[in-house]
C-alpha cells in the first residue's frame, strides 16, 4: 500500500463543499495558491458528483503538485449501518477501480469524529479498504477531555483513549492517528483551553508513537462558538507548537464557510477570498519555505515548555536536558522546546518556539560541552519557530553527559 502519511509534511484543510458549489479549475489553483499540497476534495455522494467530475478534481490536482484525499460518500462507514459489509466491500471496489490508481489520490476519507458506537464501523471501513486499496483509508478522531461526558461519548475516560486509537490503527492497519482539537483558540477560558490544547497533543502523540504512526492534527482558522477568529499569529503559533510536539501535518478547519453558518472561513459562501484567506495563505507558504519536510524527518525525543507549561508538558529547567544546558528569555514570557533526532543522519536538532502571540523574544541557548560551538541567541517573532542541528564531528566528540 502507498505510504502518504509522515513522508511529507501535510498542509491540508476541512471544506465540506459538495461538487457543482464552484469551478473545479479555479479552486484547485485557489488551493495551490494557498500553499496547500493536500486537498480534501469535494463530496461526492446521489446527487451531487460524478465519477467524470471526481477525476476531472483529480487531474487538476496533478497538474497542480497536489495529492487529494477523497471524500466518496459512497463508502463513509456510516454506510454499513445500511448495507452488510458485502455490499461495503463491492461498494468499495468500485470507488478503487474508478479512483485509487489514480496519480493525485492520497486516501480515502471514511469518518469524522467516530462515537464509541460507530468507533466499530470505521474500524471496519479501514480493514476493508486496507484489503482492495493502494491508497489507504483516513479517519478523523474527537479531541479529547476529562469529564463524564467524553466516558458517555466514547466508553472510556479521556485518560484512556490513547490506548482505544493505539489499539484501532493496530487492528485496522490506519496509516495515522488524526485528531481535532481547536482549545487554544477559546475565547470564554483561555487559560483551560491553553491546558486541553497541549493535553491533546501529547495524548495524541503518545498514542501515535505506541502504535507506529505519525499523527496529524486539525487546527483552527475560523472562528465559531466559542472560539475567537484566529489572527495570522494565532495561526504562526498552532502550528509551531504543533509541530514542537511532533505532528506530522495539519489540516486547518475550516477553507470555506457553509450553511451551517459556523463562523467566517477565507473563502465565504460566495467564494470570496476573505482577509483571513491571506494570512492563512502567509503562513502556510512561510512554513514551506522555511521548513518543508523537514519535521517529517525528525522523531520526537523530548518537549518542554518554558516559564509556564500547559497540558502535562515537563517545564524545562536550566540542566534538566542531557544536551540543552541553559535556555533563557530576554523576557519572560512563554516557549516550546522541541528536541529531535533526524532518521536519516542520526544528528540532534532542536526547534525552539517563541510561545507568545503578541510580541518577539530574544533566546539564548547553551549546549553541552561537545556542542558548545552551537550556542548563541536568537529573535523569534511571536508564534515563530527556529530550528538548529548539533553536528557530530564539527568540534569536540559529539558526546554530552546527563549530569
Amino acid at each position: 500500500m502507498k505510504k502518504v502519511f509522515g513522508e511529507k509534511f501535510l498542509l491540508s484543510f476541512w471544506g465540506y463543499r459538495l461538487f457543482g458549489q464552484q469551478d473545479t479549475k479555479e479552486t484547485v489553483r485557489m488551493w495551490r495558491d494557498a500553499g496547500f499540497n493536500t486537498a480534501i476534495s469535494f463530496i461526492y455522494r446521489q446527487g451531487s458528483g460524478t465519477k467524470e467530475e471526481m477525476l476531472e478534481l483529480l487531474d487538476c490536482a496533478q497538474e497542480n503538485g497536489l495529492s487529494v484525499i477523497l471524500y466518496d460518500d459512497r463508502i463513509h462507514c456510516h454506510r454499513l449501518v445500511e448495507m452488510s459489509e458485502e455490499e461495503y466491500e463491492k461498494a468499495v471496489l468500485r470507488s478503487v477501480s474508478e479512483f485509487a490508481s489514480h496519480p493525485a489520490a492520497a486516501a480515502f476519507f471514511v469518518s469524522d469524529e467516530p462515537n464509541k458506537d460507530t468507533l466499530p464501523l470505521a474500524e471496519k471501513a479501514v480493514r476493508i479498504v486496507r484489503k482492495h486499496s493502494p491508497v489507504p483509508a483516513f479517519v478523523n478522531f474527537y479531541p479529547m477531555w476529562r469529564s463524564k461526558d467524553y466516558v458517555d461519548l466514547m466508553g472510556v475516560p479521556g485518560g484512556d483513549v490513547g490506548k482505544l486509537y493505539s489499539d484501532f490503527v493496530k487492528a485496522s492497519g490506519a496509516q495515522c492517528i488524526a485528531y481535532d482539537c481547536y482549545a487554544a483558540m477559546d475565547a470564554r477560558e483561555p487559560e483551560t483551553g491553553m491546558h486541553t490544547y497541549f493535553d491533546n497533543l501529547n495524548t495524541y502523540r503518545a498514542a501515535a508513537q505506541s502504535a507506529g504512526v505519525p499523527f496529524v492534527t486539525s487546527l483552527l482558522c475560523t472562528g465559531h462558538w466559542s472560539f475567537c477568529l484566529p489572527t495570522l499569529t494565532d495561526m504562526r503559533w498552532q502550528l509551531s507548537t504543533a509541530i514542537a510536539h511532533g505532528a506530522k501535518g495539519v489540516q486547518w478547519f475550516m477553507l470555506y464557510d457553509n450553511e451551517d453558518k459556523l463562523g467566517d472561513s477565507p473563502v465565504d459562501v460566495e467564494n470570496q477570498k476573505q482577509p483571513s484567506y491571506y494570512d492563512l495563505r502567509k503562513v502556510n507558504r512561510e512554513f514551506a519555505r522555511e521548513a518543508g519536510d523537514l519535521p517529517c524527518k525528525l522523531e520526537l525525543e523530548e518537549v518542554y515548555h518554558f516559564y509556564r507549561a500547559y497540558g502535562g508538558t515537563q517545564l524545562y529547567a536550566r540542566g534538566y536536558d542531557e544536551y540543552l544546558k541553559n535556555f533563557s528569555a530576554k523576557y519572560p514570557d512563554d516557549a516550546v522546546i522541541g528536541r529531535f533526532r533526524h532518521r536519516e543522519t542520526g544528528n540532534i536538532w532542536f526547534m525552539f518556539v517563541n510561545g507568545s502571540r503578541e510580541a518577539g523574544n530574544q533566546f539564548r541557548y547553551e549546549f553541552c560541552p561537545a556542542y558548545a560551538h552551537r550556542n548563541g541567541s536568537v529573535w523569534i517573532d511571536a508564534g515563530k519557530f527556529y530550528f538548529i542541528e548539533l553536528k557530530e564531528g564539527e568540534e569536540g566528540d559529539g558526546k554530552c553527559d546527563r549530569n
